[in-house]
């Protein structure tokens, strides 16, 4: 039951179903769970991946000397050592163990959209903007437009599904950190789906923007993107649809 229902009254709210095609990788920036590190320890042990085979030796010795493990054995050694690699991944739909892009992180996306196409307090249509669902602004309105969508703007989907239950792959990346004792680099490890179609909801309360302005939003977030590494281009998509409904 909604406030709708209780209180019989016109909604103000306008939903608007959202497609974006992704244009490369999308990035997980969540840490995994130990299924997935032991998955991918397993598998680079398949392959011999030099930069685990120290480590393995030094694993071998120290807890199976008078033995050869199971792969399985061995990878949960490996991954119960001080050294264990760790990988940034996605969230998996509870349900279905379908990879997900999280909606709080979409709607931060949005956000951070929203302030770089219009950083200042004004926009396009801001007093102007008209809506069945909704009203304009009033003239003096003070607040950006980042803080006007934290209130006003919602993302539906706890969990924005990827169309699959297994990245595409494992990537090796070199991060670059700036300590106390000066810059370091360090290698990171990520999860990657290539070019998928995700689809949402959006509800916008009072239906405040214009077409004008949100073609401005997301065309910025085109260029900026979505997921984790957004700095090296990833995450870049296309949007295929923002229809009313």
């Amino acid at each position: 039951m909604s406030a709708i229902d209780i209180f019989g009254t016109k909604t103000n709210v306008a939903r608007y179903r959202v497609r974006l095609q992704l244009l490369g990788k999308i990035v997980g920036g969540v840490p995994s769970s130990e299924s997935v590190i032991k998955g991918w320890l397993k598998s680079r042990m398949e392959v011999n991946d030099r930069d685990l085979q120290e480590l393995t030796q030094k694993t071998l010795a120290e807890r199976f000397p008078d033995r050869q493990p199971t792969a399985d054995e061995l990878a949960q050694a490996l991954l119960e050592s001080d050294a264990a690699p760790s990988i940034n991944g996605f969230k998996r739909i509870p349900e279905t163990g379908e990879l997900a892009y999280e909606g709080r992180c979409l709607k931060a996306a949005i956000k951070e959209w929203a302030n770089s196409a219009y950083p200042g307090t004004d926009w396009d249509g801001k007093t102007t903007a008209k809506s069945e669902v909704g009203r304009p602004l009033p003239k003096g309105f003070r607040k950006g437009l980042m803080s006007t969508l934290a209130e006003r703007v919602f993302v539906s989907e706890v969990y924005i599904g990827l169309g699959v239950k297994e990245p595409t792959g494992v990537e090796e990346r070199i991060k670059h950190v700036m300590t106390p004792q000066g810059p370091r680099s360090s290698i990171n490890r990520v999860e990657y789906v290539e070019r998928p179609v995700i689809e949402f909801e959006i509800k916008v309360h009072d239906d405040f923007l214009t077409m004008e302005a949100w073609g401005r939003i997301w065309e910025r977030g085109e260029d900026i993107g979505i997921g984790s590494d957004r700095g090296r281009s990833d995450g870049k998509f296309e949007l295929l649809a923002f229809d009313r409904i």
